[in-house]
């Protein structure tokens, strides 16, 4: 196997969640070129990532791209999102082996297939390393285990810290208020209540940064003010030029906290322990886009499930959720060398 198309050309969250697959991709064949078919938007992002040596980008120019892809001589392609204009686009190539998750009617025009339904108790990065294992296994590779970071950014972590304007021994915590889309608003007095409590509760020297984009800005700005009020060391995140400028710059980070799963998933590329808020549902999107970070990292709320509760972040119990990252906290950071 010496060439592989990897098609996930969404959005940016969803091909953040792609990295681990990805990844055991390429440690399972590290000789072999990875080329990604991606969105726009998504292009600078898709590059940075470290098991990817290709981007192939969505015009929308079907033509080009169907006679593109032809001439890169696949030995194989798994389509992570299908959709049956990716067939049309895939078929005057004739590449020999093209695996496809079973979602749609149009699954059964390939002859090579995998179960990708949602699962309980499965997370959507875990449904992308499946489909990857199930084409290891069909080509007779061993199956790598998933080692974390995803992008190991280590060498720039000193950077980055500075360039957020950690003292010391400080902490730096990043709290991101804005909000995903299957969750309810995360009230920001109630977010920043929280983050007040875990300071004063800690025994770590901590500083909190607040991101955010677009809009989200006058959310970042009441954040800090609250804080401010209190006496609590924080400033709102300076500005970045790129997507993937600000995903590398979450290595700096000793923990993110948020409501919105995107910014997550982006820390979870590090490794960092993340405290996410939740919508509550029976679909337990807590487990389903949990953050990329591992299991001992991963901290996360929801309010009671229910259809008048379950979009309602009001009703988190964030004492609990303070009381817990204080503990996590101030464990996990006891040894010096983290």
């Amino acid at each position: 196997m010496k060439k592989i198309l990897y098609v996930r050309h969404d959005k940016i969250g969803d091909f953040t969640t792609k990295w681990p697959a990805l990844s055991m991709l390429k440690q399972a064949i590290p000789d072999a070129t990875i080329d990604v078919f991606v969105a726009p938007v998504v292009k600078s992002f898709a590059e940075a990532c470290p098991h990817v040596d290709n981007v192939l980008v969505d015009t929308g120019d079907d033509a080009a791209i169907a006679e593109l892809i032809k001439e890169q001589h696949y030995d194989a392609a798994i389509v992570s999102l299908s959709q049956y204009r990716v067939y049309k686009l895939l078929k005057p190539a004739r590449i020999p082996y093209v695996l496809v998750p079973t979602l749609n009617w149009y699954q059964y025009l390939y002859k090579h297939r995998t179960n990708a339904q949602y699962q309980d108790g499965i997370s959507v990065w875990r449904r992308g390393c499946n489909v990857v294992e199930h084409f290891l296994k069909e080509h007779n590779y061993p199956i790598p285990e998933v080692k974390r970071p995803f992008w190991d950014m280590s060498n720039k972590k000193h950077k980055w810290q500075e360039y957020y304007n950690k003292q010391g021994e400080e902490k730096l915590i990043f709290a991101h208020p804005g909000t995903g889309g299957s969750s309810g608003g995360v009230p920001v007095e109630s977010f920043s209540n929280m983050l007040i409590d875990i300071s004063q509760r800690t025994a770590l020297d901590c500083r909190f940064v607040v991101t955010y984009s677009g809009q989200e800005e006058v959310l970042a700005d009441e954040m800090v003010a609250i804080l401010s009020e209190k006496g609590i060391k924080v400033e709102k995140a300076k500005p970045l030029s790129s997507l993937s400028e600000f995903a590398e710059s979450l290595v700096a980070a000793d923990m993110f906290i948020a409501g919105s799963t995107g910014p997550l998933h982006l820390a979870g590329l590090h490794n960092v322990p993340t405290l996410g808020f939740y919508a509550g549902r029976r679909s337990a999107p807590h487990i389903r886009w949990q953050s990329l970070s591992a299991d001992d990292r991963r901290l996360s709320y929801t309010p009671p499930v229910g259809k008048r509760t379950g979009r309602n972040m009001a009703l988190v119990d964030f004492d609990k959720a303070a009381t817990e990252a204080v503990a996590f906290l101030d464990s996990f950071y006891s040894d010096v060398s983290r």
